[in-house]
């Protein structure tokens, strides 16, 4: 390796980073920021008007009208149950076991696929080689049948020329 001419100010040293370096770095920046928003939830909203209460709807004019509080109270835990099942599949998918577990179970279902089609195939295979083990018998009855008639007319030609004779 050679050196670079020195000089009177000192540079610090410049390394390459790769690509994957890099996606790997982005990967588990991005795993922390999700670690703190599961861990720290209640301070990720900071500044955000809490949501009115769903027994309430406001005009254009801005007047408040009160709606039915049993529809509203199931429309609330609809949108409850919702928001858990919501963050329960974010959290899924944001571990890197279940990603792992998932990338998994499409390369099997991807492989299974593959061995289908090519069980797909040779049957079809299969099914052209039977019909042409069929037109080469057809072939070869009528081929026999041909020969047999030639020889038949040959004779005949022989007796007719016999009776002719010399």
């Amino acid at each position: 390796m050679s050196r670079p001419p020195s000089s009177s100010q000192t540079t610090p040293p410049f390394y390459r980073v790769s690509e994957r370096d890099l996606t790997e770095i982005e990967l588990h920046s991005v795993d922390s920021i999700n670690d703190l928003h599961r861990t720290h939830h209640d301070h990720s909203h900071k500044g955000v008007r809490p949501p009115r209460s769903p027994a309430q709807s406001s005009s254009p004019n801005g007047n408040v009208y009160v709606q039915d509080t049993t529809a509203a109270n199931h429309k609330g835990q609809l949108a409850a149950n919702c928001s858990k099942w919501q963050s329960h599949l974010k959290d899924l998918l944001n571990s890197s076991s279940s990603r792992a577990y998932m990338v998994t179970c499409g390369v099997v279902t991807l492989l299974l696929l593959i061995v289908l089609l090519i069980f797909y195939f040779l049957v079809e295979q299969g099914n052209a080689l039977r019909t042409l083990t069929e037109a080469v018998r057809d072939k070869h009855t009528v081929s026999m049948e041909i020969s047999q008639l030639i020889q038949e007319l040959q004779a005949l030609r022989h007796n007719l020329t016999a009776m002719r004779g010399p």
